[in-house]
């Protein structure tokens, strides 16, 4: 069974930002960290209402880089869709990964 990797605001209560192999394949899941709108919200969208900043997807950089190593697979997921953000995020971080090889 696969563990998802979650990137999400900084509650005590919510999983860390760990990165852990535990199959073949590895996954890392971006919600965004929308703190102000995780818990307190009118509609389900607002709390993936978040656009990364290349400081915090260039933290992911070696923690997936090492997941990639240990794995057969490892899929990123940009979970933070409000607006087409996750496209921003997904390109940056092809671009950080790029540049980090």
């Amino acid at each position: 069974m696969g563990f998802c990797c979650v990137d999400q605001p900084r509650f005590r209560s919510l999983i860390p930002p760990i990165a852990v192999v535990t199959a073949p394949i590895a996954y890392v899941r971006f919600h965004g960290r929308n703190a102000e709108k995780w818990w307190n919200h009118q509609e389900a969208w607002e709390r993936y209402d978040y656009q990364y900043t290349e400081e915090e997807l260039r933290e992911w950089v070696p923690k997936i880089r090492q997941m990639d190593q240990e794995a057969t697979l490892t899929l990123a997921y940009a979970n933070n869709h409000w607006q087409g953000q996750a496209v921003g995020t997904a390109t940056m971080l092809q671009r950080l990964l790029e540049e980090a090889m």
